[in-house]
């Protein structure tokens, strides 16, 4: 049987070499550690930016409590960008405008015609008509398109522009 010390003695290079082995694996390792934990530190001075004397406790609170305020600052945009839309909905939105002469004698385009809608092709068809002696306005409702009024050529162009104005 051999000892190990003689064995040790006789096989020095190869124990020389396993110890190199063995010193550069620990080095690797303090390598990899090293910057492992610089990369925790700096994570930790990110979550701690700008708290004094602060534990980890504090600051999930802190968060959670900023997390239930924007939740509730959302909840308030969307109740107010859903009131706005139906707003927007209901104004006057797409409008169609003629010009026209009513009266070959009258002169130029002052007559004319003008479609107000909304996004729901609900609101009024105004016409004013210009003649030498006098001028007449008239008002037409129009819902959903279309009037209970018999529409002039004119005031069913200015419509047919408004609705065409919806669609793009």
């Amino acid at each position: 049987m051999v000892d190990s010390k003689q064995w040790m003695l006789q096989n020095i290079d190869l124990v020389i070499a396993l110890l190199s082995g063995l010193v550069v694996l620990l080095l690797i390792l303090y390598v990899v550690n090293i910057i492992r934990t610089a990369q925790i530190r700096k994570r930790y001075r990110n979550l701690m930016k700008g708290l004094k004397h602060a534990n980890l406790e504090e600051i999930l609170f802190q968060y959670a409590a900023d997390v239930q305020r924007l939740q509730a600052q959302v909840e308030d945009v969307a109740a107010t960008h859903e009131r706005l839309q139906r707003e927007i909905d209901l104004s006057v939105g797409p409008v169609g405008v003629l010009r026209y002469n009513a009266f070959p004698d009258a002169g130029s385009d002052l007559s004319y015609s003008i479609a107000l809608l909304n996004r729901e092709a609900d609101g009024v068809v105004l016409s004013s008509i210009f003649g030498r002696e006098e001028s007449r306005t008239y008002a037409k409702p129009i819902l959903a398109g279309a009037s209970t009024y018999k529409l002039s050529e004119e005031e069913q162009e200015a419509l047919q522009k408004a609705i065409a104005q919806m669609k793009r």
